[in-house]
C-alpha cells in the first residue's frame, strides 16, 4: 500500500517537515506500507523552508528593518541555492508575529526590510527570487521593497515618501533611474496564498488590514491608498486576483519588475514533486492546523485534496481542530481527524505531543 502524506504546518505548534516525518516514521513501522512524504506551503510564513528542504544551498542571515522604522532590526534568514534562485519571505522581516498586538501599526509599517533581504541576495548572486507573501504586518503596495530596490516615491511637491501605507494615495512620480542593473536583470516569482484583488470589497484594505489593526478609518484610507496605486499599475494588473496580497505587494512589483504571479500551493507541490509521488499511491493524507472554508480556497492541503480527486484517489485529513459546519465528505475527503480538539492550549500548541498524536492517526487511518 502507498501513502502519500502532504502536510502543512500547524501553525505555532509543528513545521510541515515535522508532521510529515513523524507520520513517516510512524508509517515505516507498517507492515505492507511504502509512505511518501511531501512537505506543502502555499506561499505564507513557512514556505521557505519546505522549498529548501529539496534545493541544494545555504541559508544567509543578516539583520534588517523590521516592519516598523522604532523598532529595534530584526535578525532574519533566507535561503541562497546554488543555481541562483533566492527563496524568501515576507513573513521574515516584515511579518505580523514580529510585532506584539498592541505595537501593530499598519500605517507606518512597511516591507522595507524585506527590500533589503531581497537586495542582498542579488548581491550574492541570485538572478531570480521567489518571494512567498504570506504573514505580513503591512499595506503599502510593496513600497517598502521597491525602496530598498532603488525605486523612489515622489509626491506632487517632488518630495521623498516615506514608504508605507499612509503614503500611497500621495504618490505623484515613481523615480526608476535609480534602480540598479542587478534588480532589473532578476526575475521575481511571486506566490500568494489569497486570491484577492487589489482593492473593493475583497481587496487588501478591506479584507486584510483590519486583522493587522487597522481602524474602520484606516481602512478606508488605505483603500483611497491602493485606488491611487490601481491608477498607476492599471486595470490589468489591479484586478488580477492575488494582487491584493500581502498588503497589495505584486501591484508595483508586477508593474516595474519582472514578476510573474504564482498561486503558492499549487507552485510549492510543483517543486515538491506531488505528481510523481501521486503515482500508484493508494491513499493521500494531507492536514494543517486548522480545518475550514479556507482550506479550499487556494491553501495547501485544498491543492492536494484537487491533486488526489483529479487522480481518483481517496484523500483523508489529519488536522488540530474542524472548524464548525465544515463538511469533510463534500470538501471530497474520506475522513477527517481533529487531533486537538478540546485539549487545553498548552498541550494542544506542544509540539511533541502533537506530533505524537498526528502519528497515532495517521496509523490509525491506514490501519482502518
Amino acid at each position: 500500500m502507498k501513502v502519500v502524506l502532504a502536510f502543512d504546518k500547524f501553525k505555532g505548534s509543528a513545521t510541515a517537515q515535522q508532521l510529515n516525518d513523524a507520520a513517516r516514521q510512524a508509517l515505516d513501522r507498517c507492515e505492507g506500507v511504502h509512505a511518501v512524504s511531501v512537505p506543502i506551503a502555499d506561499g505564507g510564513d513557512g514556505t521557505t523552508v519546505v522549498l529548501a528542504a529539496k534545493r541544494e544551498g545555504q541559508w544567509m542571515t543578516m539583520p534588517t528593518m523590521g516592519p516598523l522604522l522604532q523598532q529595534a532590526p530584526v535578525t532574519a534568514q533566507y535561503f541562497l541555492c546554488d543555481d541562483g534562485t533566492a527563496l524568501i519571505e515576507v513573513a521574515a522581516a516584515s511579518g505580523l508575529a514580529l510585532l506584539a498586538p498592541e505595537d501593530r501599526d499598519i500605517m507606518r509599517a512597511t516591507t522595507l526590510g524585506t527590500g533589503l533581504l531581497m537586495r542582498d541576495a542579488m548581491e550574492h548572486g541570485a538572478t531570480h527570487i521567489v518571494l512567498g507573501l504570506g504573514g505580513s504586518a503591512t499595506c503599502d503596495a510593496g513600497m517598502g521593497i521597491l525602496s530598498a530596490l532603488g525605486t523612489e516615491f515622489l509626491d506632487a511637491a517632488g518630495h521623498h515618501l516615506y514608504p508605507s501605507g499612509e503614503s500611497l494615495d500621495k504618490i505623484s512620480h515613481i523615480e526608476t533611474l535609480g534602480i540598479p542593473q542587478i534588480v532589473r536583470d532578476c526575475r521575481f516569482t511571486l506566490l500568494t496564498d489569497v486570491d484577492n484583488p487589489l482593492c473593493g470589497e475583497r481587496g487588501a484594505a478591506r479584507i486584510f488590514a483590519p486583522q493587522k489593526g487597522a481602524s474602520p478609518v484606516q481602512v478606508e484610507q488605505l483603500e483611497q491608498g491602493l485606488s491611487r496605486v490601481a491608477t498607476i499599475v492599471g486595470d490589468a494588473i489591479a484586478d488580477q486576483a492575488g494582487c491584493g496580497a500581502a498588503g497589495g505587494i505584486p501591484s508595483l512589483m508586477m508593474h516595474l519588475l519582472d514578476c510573474e504571479l504564482w498561486p503558492g500551493g499549487p507552485f510549492v507541490l510543483k517543486q515538491n514533486g506531488m505528481e510523481e509521488a501521486l503515482d500508484g499511491a493508494d491513499l493521500v493524507i494531507t492536514g494543517e492546523g486548522k480545518l475550514d472554508k479556507q482550506t479550499l480556497m487556494g491553501k495547501g492541503p485544498g491543492c492536494v485534496i484537487s491533486m488526489a480527486q483529479e487522480r481518483g484517489i481517496p484523500v483523508a485529513a489529519i488536522c488540530g481542530m474542524i472548524a464548525e459546519g465544515f463538511d469533510y465528505k463534500q470538501a471530497g475527503l474520506t475522513a477527517a481527524v481533529a487531533v486537538s480538539d478540546g485539549l487545553p492550549l498548552d498541550l494542544a500548541m506542544d509540539t511533541d505531543s502533537t506530533l505524537n498524536r498526528v502519528a497515532s492517526a495517521v496509523v490509525n487511518l491506514v490501519s482502518q
